[in-house]
C-alpha cells in the first residue's frame, strides 16, 4: 500500500465522524432523546406521585415546614417513595435545563423556549411538592398535577413538531 493509500484511508476515516458531527448539530445535539427521557420520568413522577398521595403517611413533624426543609425531610425521613419522588423531581429539573442548554447551542430558538415553559412548569411543580409535605394541602397536589401535564405537554410538542429538533436553527 502507497503513502497516498493510507492517507486516503486516513480521510476517509474521518469522514463518517465529520458527517455524526454535521447531522448531530443539524439535529439539536440529542434534543429528541432529552425530551424523551423527560417524557418518560415525568410519566414515573405523576404515577409515584399518585401513589404517595393516596398511600404514603408523610410524617406530622415534617408539617409546617418552609420549602428547602421540606425537601430535605421527604427525602431524609419521609416514607421511600416519597424521598424517590423528591429525589426524580430534582432530576427533571436538571434534565429541563439540559435540553434549554442543547436547544440553545443547536440555534433552536423554539425549542429552547418550549423547554423553558417545561422547566418553569417543574419548578412550579418541584415547589408545589414542597409545599404539600409542609401542610399536605389539596392545592398544593393539584398544583403538581397541573404543572406535570403542563410539562409532559412541552415534552411531547417538542418531539411532535417538526423543525423543534430537526433542519437549520430557528
Amino acid at each position: 500500500m502507497s503513502q497516498n493509500d493510507t492517507r486516503g484511508d486516513s480521510r476517509a476515516g474521518s469522514a463518517p465522524l465529520a458527517a455524526r458531527r454535521d447531522s448531530s448539530a443539524r439535529g439539536g445535539g440529542g434534543l429528541r432523546a432529552n425530551a424523551l427521557a423527560a417524557v418518560v420520568m415525568l410519566l414515573l413522577e405523576y404515577g409515584l406521585g399518585i401513589w404517595v398521595n393516596l398511600y404514603a403517611q408523610i410524617p406530622a413533624g415534617d408539617h409546617g415546614k418552609g420549602t428547602f426543609a421540606a425537601f430535605g425531610a421527604a427525602v431524609a425521613h419521609g416514607p421511600a417513595a416519597l424521598g424517590v419522588h423528591a429525589v426524580l423531581g430534582t432530576l427533571l429539573l436538571v434534565t429541563a435545563i439540559a435540553l434549554i442548554v442543547r436547544a440553545a447551542l443547536a440555534k433552536k430558538a423554539a425549542a429552547a423556549v418550549t423547554g423553558a415553559i417545561a422547566f418553569l412548569a417543574t419548578v412550579a411543580a418541584w415547589l408545589s411538592g414542597a409545599r404539600f409535605v409542609g401542610d399536605a394541602a389539596d392545592g398544593a397536589s393539584f398544583g403538581m398535577a397541573i404543572a406535570t401535564g403542563v410539562a409532559l405537554l412541552s415534552y411531547v410538542v417538542i418531539l411532535s413538531v417538526p423543525g423543534l429538533t430537526e433542519g437549520p436553527g430557528r
